[in-house]
């Protein structure tokens, strides 16, 4: 197979500019699997897009089948930004990514691991056609890189959904130590319980906003194919191109979109955290996250009377959240996804709010 890597561009400005100086190409113009050959393994990240554009539309699978080793072994550009060249670059790329996804081509996992961190919601889709067996690795160092950027954070969890689904296996960690990735989710949760202490019983409030919106187009670059990119959403059963992963009716799905007008969402997918671990939990357990007995977030309020009544009343608060949590550890271990051996247990955390002036506690 011919790899070519195309997107170093040592010569771009002269390709654009002898492309410039070229028959003008057109979604109808007759072409052949031996020019669109050609141009997929050029210089000009233009004919490279063309060459997608036509193989997408006329389903060659001779010329298809190519790209995904010329992306593996290509130096990628950023997924925003960058000068001309890198947007040139990326608008190739992009084409080459819709062609594949749209073709529902076999895309092999290590051109998936190659593009994903400059492409993740593309990386999801393809990623997502594959076996857990052949992908299961791959998943688990996108769900232990978490602490990456934002891209690394989505890629998280939608790794995280569809392991969910088959959670079996280990992994050896740097310390020596195997654990299996229901034990990680669980060590990795967390229950923040908030505790205030007023003059009465009363209940505390709360509130908040967001605000979100679309971003204004752009006309389509000069001499290139209609490009289309591609976001993840959570949960929007509007515009939606396809559904990566769908977990108990919590489902991650695709927007495609023409790259030069992007629009915004309220729908962004959720990273994995102590809410999304919590919904896997619920998962394995057989309940709705609504129904468990304990929730990320907890409130209590504790009247004040006195010094030792508090404390004993904050230490059956707490002993009380911590035996809801051993109960979902148990759940757990009964239905054979956790080892007994495995010692895991969601982290508690309590914070204390003295809503009174001035404040009694000592």
């Amino acid at each position: 197979m011919r790899v070519c890597g195309f997107l170093w561009f040592p010569v771009l400005f002269l390709a654009v500019e002898i492309a410039a100086q070229q028959p003008a190409i057109t979604p109808e113009m007759p072409v052949d699997s031996a020019v669109l050959d050609q141009w997929l393994h050029g210089s000009d990240p233009r004919l490279v897009a063309w060459a997608a554009d036509f193989a997408r539309r006329r389903h060659d699978t001779q010329v298809i089948a190519q790209m995904p080793a010329l992306l593996e072994h290509a130096h990628l550009p950023p997924t925003w930004g960058g000068d001309q060249v890198e947007a040139a670059q990326r608008r190739a790329v992009l084409v080459m990514l819709d062609a594949l996804i749209q073709e529902n081509a076999d895309v092999p996992v290590t051109a998936i691991e190659a593009v994903a961190p400059s492409f993740p919601a593309q990386a999801s889709v393809l990623i997502a056609r594959h076996p857990i067996a052949e992908s299961r690795r791959t998943l688990e160092d996108w769900v232990y890189g978490e602490t990456g950027p934002r891209s690394s954070q989505t890629l998280a969890r939608v790794a995280a959904m569809l392991l969910a689904k088959d959670p079996a296996g280990a992994r050896l960690f740097a310390d020596h130590q195997e654990r299996s990735f229901v034990a990680a989710i669980v060590d990795a949760s967390e229950e923040e319980l908030h505790v205030a202490v007023r003059a009465d019983g009363g209940l505390g409030s709360g509130g908040g906003s967001t605000t979100c919106g679309d971003f204004l187009g752009a006309p389509l670059a000069a001499g290139w194919p209609q490009v289309y990119a591609y976001d993840l959403v959570e949960n929007n059963s509007q515009s939606i191109d396809r559904v990566v992963v769908d977990l108990d009716g919590n489902s991650i799905a695709t927007r495609r979109f023409e790259e030069n007008r992007p629009w915004g969402s309220c729908n962004g997918v959720e990273p994995l955290n102590p809410v999304t671990r919590h919904r896997l939990i619920a998962y394995w357990l057989g309940v709705s996250a609504k129904d468990m007995l304990w929730q990320p977030v907890e409130g209590s309020t504790i009247q004040w009377s006195n010094q030792a009544e508090f404390e004993s009343r904050l230490g059956a608060i707490v002993d009380e959240e911590r035996r809801k949590l051993a109960v979902s550890v148990a759940g757990l271990r009964e239905r054979g996804l956790l080892r007994e051996t495995e010692a895991a247990m969601p982290r508690l955390v309590v914070s204390i709010e003295c809503q009174m002036e001035p404040c009694p506690l000592r």
